[in-house]
């Protein structure tokens, strides 16, 4: 398996221009795991002759029908996905492994890997254990849980993914680890250096509606651009891999 700095890419942007560009080629079909709204999946028409996603949010998967009919969208949690072996040509995995918990983590990975093709295309991206990954308001619950469990207590407000599980950001030795040498990377990006201070200011206005509704929204999308910018290893907030499923030995 080669490095992680052998591939190392310096552009920018939005993780999902990030995941259209990496399918250069159309392919026969791509899995998203996570999937949420669709969103990734519907930036993909054209690039493969199947989409499909899986995700655990009844909620968000039904706006995902309603909005992209040509989509199949399937509710099932990550660790049993319920296609056979070597189904996929393509997988993505954007900003879900944090959610899962440790001991999901693997088999997460265990699984991606085994409906995705030999040489199929596989996309990672997550919270990445850098000099700011103490500074992720989506982490705050688990750094901070006594605190955190006063505020739900007050404010009444439920987070999505538990306070134990928190948003907890990635290392590069615990990624090469989940991945266990089964893939070739071509490319690795850290990026996104002043994501966790927009993001406070996102989740403060959400809470407390200090601005326009424009404002919040071209915040957002400055954040999703800055989340694609290089600043190196240490300084990133996140990582974005394009890797390949090697051939079974």
């Amino acid at each position: 398996m080669n490095s992680f700095t052998d591939r190392i890419s310096r552009l920018g942007g939005d993780r999902t221009p990030f995941i259209a560009e990496a399918f250069d080629e159309p392919v026969g079909r791509i899995l998203d795991v996570g999937c949420s709204y669709g969103w990734a999946l519907n930036a993909l028409v054209g690039k493969a002759d199947d989409l499909v996603g899986v995700d655990m949010d009844k909620d968000a998967l039904r706006q995902a029908r309603a909005s992209y009919p040509h989509i199949t969208f399937v509710h099932q949690d990550a660790s049993t996905l319920p296609f056979e072996d070597a189904t996929f040509d393509g997988v993505i995995l954007s900003e879900v492994i944090e959610h899962v918990g440790d001991e999901n983590k693997q088999f997460v990975i265990d699984e991606v890997h085994r409906v995705l093709k030999p040489g199929g295309l596989f996309i990672f991206t997550a919270p990445y254990a850098g000099l700011l990954a103490w500074a992720d308001p989506m982490d705050f619950k688990r750094r901070f849980p006594r605190l955190y469990r006063r505020y739900m207590r007050s404010s009444g407000y439920q987070p999505s993914t538990a306070v134990e599980i928190g948003h907890k950001h990635v290392s590069t030795n615990e990624v090469e680890q989940l991945l266990c040498g089964r893939f070739f990377f071509e490319q690795v990006r850290f990026c996104g250096f002043f994501m966790p201070f927009i993001s406070w200011v996102l989740a403060i206005d959400q809470r407390l509606g200090l601005f326009p509704t424009r404002w919040h929204n071209a915040i957002g999308r400055l954040r999703a651009w800055e989340s694609g910018v290089s600043y190196g290893r240490l300084l990133s907030f996140n990582i974005r891999i394009v890797a390949r499923k090697l051939p079974a030995t």
